[in-house]
């Protein structure tokens, strides 16, 4: 919805310009800040290149680019094409073709960095307070072995997690766990079959030992154990143990290079 309304007034200041709205380029839930490829504003900066655009319109300069690196790249960029305007809602004209016009972008992209950064600090800190009291973070699929909420004991998939633990302690493969389960017509949290991986990842989990891992620390959860951190322990040492075994060196032979 906020993009929505986003994109609603930018198409009303791009008809007060008297502008034509060639095409939208929307990065939905991609962070300008957090790094990570965004595609369409990939797109929009090659069809500047190929001047199959002239102008950009965005809501908020720190919608367009919160990377000084970023920044100055789209700076060579508009010096090297020439008459590139590019407006936004919330703080006007954003002129990136004179001195001044770049000492401000640079300005702004600054105040804007930082405020990405103490916005993460934050949440950093937040998200170490609740691991310390072991409360619950997140969304997500509901967890195998718990309601919706995260914080009760299913009965019936906690007794097969207590299987598959015993099982797993007692030599049994990841896969004929997976084929077992399928085979009984027991699904996942999300009604889907069971596979190696997806067994490993509930038996990894420290979730199901009443834990919560938070960089490498263990903090006792408001949710009650299916198995004890013991058995978490050693399932955990095992299954690191197991993996480690699939990259072992490639056998040598004698005569052989």
């Amino acid at each position: 919805l906020g993009v929505e309304r986003q994109i609603a007034d930018c198409e009303a200041l791009a008809a007060r310009l008297g502008w034509s709205v060639a095409d939208q380029y929307i990065d939905n839930d991609l962070s300008a800040w957090s790094g990570k490829a965004r595609p369409e504003y990939q797109r929009m900066v090659d069809d500047l290149k190929n001047r199959e655009i002239d102008a950009v319109l965005v809501w908020h300069p720190d919608r367009l680019t919160r990377h000084p690196r970023e920044l100055e790249e789209l700076i060579a960029l508009v010096e090297g094409i020439g008459d590139v305007r590019i407006e936004t809602v919330t703080a006007g004209d954003y002129d990136l073709s004179t001195s001044a016009g770049r000492s401000v972008a640079r300005i702004v992209g600054a105040i804007a960095r930082k405020d990405s950064d103490d916005a993460s600090t934050r949440l950093r800190r937040k998200h170490a307070e609740l691991a310390a009291a072991g409360k619950v973070a997140g969304g997500g699929p509901r967890p195998f072995g718990y309601t919706d909420d995260r914080l009760q004991v299913v009965a019936e998939e906690a007794a097969i997690i207590r299987e598959m633990a015993s099982r797993v302690l007692a030599g049994d493969s990841l896969r004929s766990l997976a084929v077992d389960l399928n085979s009984r017509g027991i699904r996942t949290s999300q009604g889907n079959e069971w596979t190696s991986s997806g067994v490993k990842r509930i038996l990894m989990a420290p979730r199901i030992s009443g834990r919560r891992e938070y960089r490498g620390e263990f903090f006792e959860a408001v949710w009650p154990p299916i198995i004890t951190p013991e058995q978490s322990d050693r399932l955990r040492r095992k299954l690191d143990s197991r993996t480690t075994k699939d990259r072992r060196a490639p056998k040598r032979y004698l005569l052989t290079r």
